[in-house]
């Protein structure tokens, strides 16, 4: 074989390796050649593609005994010293180097083109399937992101890492995994999805240029109306609840205010952006004499359409000492500002924690049914809370409750748990603890119809039979979303009725104290009953649910109205707990600051926004993972409309009649009726007017016996406020009070690059300067240490003036304290 005879090599010869190689050298060039490429170690026929002549000859230029014979045989070296490589194998070298290399060019621009073309093809295959997809979608949908997603990465991959580039549906799609993931989760698909999503720096970014800003004590009612435009409904509901937080000050560099004090209340309305001062001096008055922030308050507001996502109108730090009138002066200024942006508060809705229970009952608004005429009324309390409220009532070791001839114990319930198998009450011992004071699970068992039917044989259990039954009513009246509106009515009445007969019975009740003690009368009476707070929140309700009943029959509220069930403070509570699930699945500080819950609720409000258009931005659709629980039936007044239901006034009388006759069975069944005859109370008027009379007389005792009974074991709405919004509260973070702490979700990535290069000296870890950029100085006290004068940024201020760590009840840490 003659080399100079070959155009070009194949690619098995390129692929000669070792011995294979060396024989191919010895038989195409000649045995002096395969020698050379011995001494130059070259082993490798894809090597020669970057090899040179000079480069292979140059070892002869130096005097080498062992190469003497083959650099005679190969050249010859002038006077000079230079080695000649002999024409002949120079011809050889050239034309073997040159189809190497040629065959090697060739390679790559093969391998170009291939790439280019299964890239091409791709990208035009994708491009075809999105147009398909799209051509076939029906109307009201759209496209999912999958394939916009895969052409993005697609185009990254073709350059380099710096210069990849998302389009706004792409940005969209890397927030909504930041937000619902977290950091560890997104920064994970991010480095092993090379090229599928921005930065985490970007998507911060783009967090804070969502227009979703939350400002302590604002209320953010210039968003309403966009919250509103997608189900064109001008009627909402306002929620009101609160939680514990946990009682720190923070330094907030955007409105360059102090976040985690209580909020001040002007004609009950908090000040937004109160705390600000460029004096160190105003700051430390204010951690001596301001009270700081124990909980947070949150106002949520929900439309009537039950597939719309609530809305967080605002959030402030408060230290829970409102009183009612400020309470009632600030769902007034709600109502009046809504109404400017022609959208109409139908109610509020709360916890029944006393002071908003109290400002409920002031309100004249409010006219009980007396007599069977209703007027309005403007308020819902939370149908768990009422559940709970009730079995805890029952599990009371204080409360000895009786009606009729029958006692109301809770040891009949132990008995089916003891004597009667599983299978037949499905009831497990938790479902009676009475620490476990926010189990509604344990409402649904312990007022099922196996339990109910199991109670009813037993003679002597006929009061807990009754009393669960009624338990059973309140929970299919205030919150199962399955029972029709005439359900609904006749369920919440006939509790109402039955709680009027047994509370009238009482006041003519003869108790004896047998135990001698200093328990008065009217505490034994009130411990035979249910707590008045509960009373109260039954009759509000009911109230509530005929006003707005009959506004729907007149056409004066949408059909949307009749979804009562909705109306509670759980969209509060689910908020409470969606914030500390932002926390990230490897962190335990699921607690949160007046500040840090601020930036989560910016999150959730970016999330809630997008859920609010249906998941769309722009072309493409976004799917949400729904809770089961909502997958369940549900009789939804939106689309079943008003005209199936022929309801008329005097229907809606007929159904209260019906309610107070089977509230009158209840009564015969604990042998109440014959008395109740005799002190001429059996009758819809004349039980009106009695209740009517007791009540006003006593209206002004009744929150206060709540408020000051706060034993484990009694109904106290102080209580149930911390038991209710502290059962996830997990451990605190341990360095929440470093000098530079900030919540790593919202200013810290911010304050890293703000912060100019100065002169630090002495004071590691603090930012303290001798020197600031004038452009910052907002964030800087100027104070005097020791001889000379620094500038201290405001957060560590707050850290320099806080001197003790306070921590939740629910910290384990509090818990091992001797």
């Amino acid at each position: 074989m003659n080399i100079l005879q070959l155009n070009e090599l194949t690619d098995e010869m390129m692929n000669l390796s070792l011995n294979n190689f060396y024989n191919f050298i010895e038989i195409a060039l000649n045995k002096d050649l395969c020698e050379l490429f011995q001494v130059q170690a070259i082993r490798e026929m894809s090597s020669l593609s970057s090899a040179t002549i000079d480069q292979l000859t140059q070892v002869f230029t130096f005097e080498i005994d062992e190469l003497k014979g083959l650099k005679k045989s190969l050249g010859f070296t002038t006077s000079d010293g230079n080695f000649h490589l002999r024409l002949g194998h120079r011809k050889l070298l050239e034309h073997l180097l040159s189809l190497v290399q040629a065959k090697k060019t060739l390679s790559v621009k093969n391998r170009e083109l291939s790439n280019n073309f299964i890239e091409n093809d791709t990208d035009k295959k994708l491009i075809e399937l999105l147009k398909h997809r799209t051509s076939n979608l029906s109307d009201g949908h759209s496209v999912s992101i999958l394939i916009p997603w895969i052409i993005n990465i697609f185009q990254n991959l073709k350059t380099t890492k710096n210069k990849y580039s998302y389009d706004i549906h792409i940005q969209q799609f890397a927030l909504l995994i930041y937000i619902l993931g977290g950091r560890n989760c997104y920064e994970f698909l991010r480095l092993n999805l090379s090229g599928s999503l921005p930065h985490i720096s970007n998507v911060e970014s783009l967090i804070r240029n969502q227009e979703m800003r939350m400002i302590e004590s604002e209320f953010r009612f210039q968003l309403i109306k966009e919250y509103l435009k997608s189900n064109k409904s001008n009627y909402v509901f306002i929620a009101e609840d609160a939680t514990s937080s946990i009682c720190r000050i923070d330094y907030d560099a955007t409105s360059n205010s102090f976040i985690g004090f209580s909020s001040p209340l002007i004609n009950g309305v908090p000040q937004p952006n109160f705390f600000q001062t460029e004096n160190f001096e105003q700051l430390e008055l204010w951690f001596n004499e301001i009270d700081k922030a124990k909980f947070i308050n949150l106002y949520m507001l929900k439309s009537l359409v039950l597939s719309d996502p609530p809305f967080i109108l605002a959030a402030y730090g408060s230290n829970n000492k409102a009183k009612a009138i400020e309470i009632l002066k600030r769902w007034l200024f709600i109502y009046h500002q809504c109404l400017i942006q022609d959208i109409h508060v139908i109610g509020f809705s709360t916890d029944a924690d006393s002071r908003f229970l109290r400002a409920m009952r002031n309100t004249k608004t409010m006219v009980l049914v007396f007599h069977g005429r209703a007027t309005n009324s403007f308020f819902m309390q939370d149908g768990i809370h009422i559940a709970t409220k009730f079995r805890n009532r029952l599990l009371s070791e204080k409360a000895h409750m009786k009606i009729g001839s029958y006692s109301i114990d809770i040891q009949d319930v132990f008995d089916l748990i003891e004597y009667e198998s599983k299978i037949e009450h499905n009831l497990i011992k938790c479902d009676v603890d009475p620490k476990d004071r926010q189990n509604f699970a344990s409402c649904l068992r312990i007022s099922s119809k196996d339990v109910l039917n199991l109670l009813e044989k037993n003679e002597k259990a006929t009061g807990t039979y009754v009393y669960l039954s009624l338990l059973r009513s309140i929970i299919a009246g205030f919150i199962e979303r399955s029972t029709t509106i005439e359900e609904r009515l006749f369920h919440i009445w006939t509790v109402v009725f039955t709680c009027r007969f047994w509370f009238s019975w009482i006041q003519y009740l003869e108790l004896e104290n047998d135990n001698n003690n200093s328990e008065t009368l009217s505490d034994l009476k009130k411990n035979t009953f249910i707590t008045k707070p509960t009373f109260w929140c039954i009759e509000i309700n009911a109230h509530t649910l005929l006003f707005i009943i009959l506004l729907v029959v007149k056409n004066k509220l949408p059909v949307d109205a009749l979804n009562t069930f909705a109306f509670n403070s759980q969209i509060c509570e689910n908020t409470f707990r969606i914030a500390r699930s932002l926390s990230g699945s490897f962190s335990s500080n699921t607690n949160f600051s007046v500040k840090s819950f601020l930036k989560r609720c910016e999150k959730i409000s970016i999330i809630n926004s997008i859920k609010n258009r249906g998941g769309q931005v722009g072309d493409y659709q976004f799917y949400f993972p729904q809770h089961h629980k909502n997958h369940k039936e549900t009789y939804n007044y939106s689309i079943d409309h008003i005209n199936e239901l022929n309801l008329t006034e005097i229907d809606i009388e007929i159904i209260i009649k019906h309610a107070f006759q089977e509230a009158k069975k209840y009564v015969s069944m604990v042998n109440m009726t014959q008395f109740l005859k005799t002190k001429n109370i059996h009758t819809l008027s004349s039980l009106s007017t009695f209740t009517r009379t007791i009540l006003n007389r006593s209206s002004s005792k009744i929150i206060d016996y709540t408020i000051d009974n706060n034993s484990s074991d009694e109904d106290s709405d102080e209580e149930n406020l911390y038991s209710a919004n502290s059962i996830s509260d997990v451990l605190n973070n341990e360095d929440q009070f470093s000098p530079n702490s900030t919540d790593d979700e919202e200013e810290g990535n911010v304050i890293a690059i703000d912060v100019p290069h100065t002169a630090q000296k002495k004071f590691n870890g603090c930012r303290i300067y001798d020197k600031i950029n004038p452009q910052q100085s907002k964030k800087y006290f100027r104070i005097r240490i020791g001889s000379s004068y620094k500038f201290i940024h405001k957060q560590t201020a707050c850290w320099l003036l806080t001197t003790d760590k306070q921590r939740l009840s629910s910290d384990r840490l509090i818990r091992v304290r001797k």
